[in-house]
């Protein structure tokens, strides 16, 4: 604990000198070009002929088949967004 007061405060002893660095005056956003988005998890009821399809076509490219479904509905988002 004692640590990260000490941190906090040399941090914010040296605040002003930042300003050297940095132009704040025209701000930014930051891009993180190799930063991996959020994921959230999904509960999807399939057929069981459908879901063997698509293991089975994964399998052919190499691929886990939940990679290949979030490819597949990318490409199909997309293809819908430009019709």
């Amino acid at each position: 604990m004692k640590k990260d007061r000490d941190q906090a405060a040399y941090l914010e002893s040296q605040a002003d000198r930042l300003e050297q660095f940095v132009d704040f005056s025209n701000p930014r956003p930051a891009v993180f070009p190799r930063l991996k988005p959020s994921t959230s998890r999904v509960t999807l009821r399939m057929p069981s002929w459908l879901l063997d399809e698509l293991k089975r076509e994964a399998n052919r490219r190499d691929v886990p088949y939940q990679s290949l479904m979030k490819v597949v509905l990318a490409d199909w988002l997309r293809e819908q967004s430009a019709a």
